[in-house]
């Protein structure tokens, strides 16, 4: 869990939405575009890793995903 709640609502955000499109975008997609691994994004998604990378991916994705798809 990160320490800023808004960040773990993000997480979950992103996990929901990624799942009902994954033929917009998929995990591997969004570690493609912001030149990170897989098991990196999927760590932080899943809040398994809490690093301040971490929590600065996923708030990056967020920001994307709202700008590209309008979540």
């Amino acid at each position: 869990m990160f320490i800023r709640m808004e960040t773990n609502n993000k997480a979950d955000a992103i996990k929901s939405w990624l799942a009902n499109h994954r033929q917009l975008e998929s995990q591997g997609t969004i570690a493609d575009h912001f030149k990170k691994s897989i098991t990196f994004v999927n760590l932080a998604l899943n809040k398994k890793i809490t690093t301040n990378g971490a929590e600065r991916l996923v708030n990056e994705v967020y920001d994307y995903l709202v700008k590209k798809y309008k979540i």
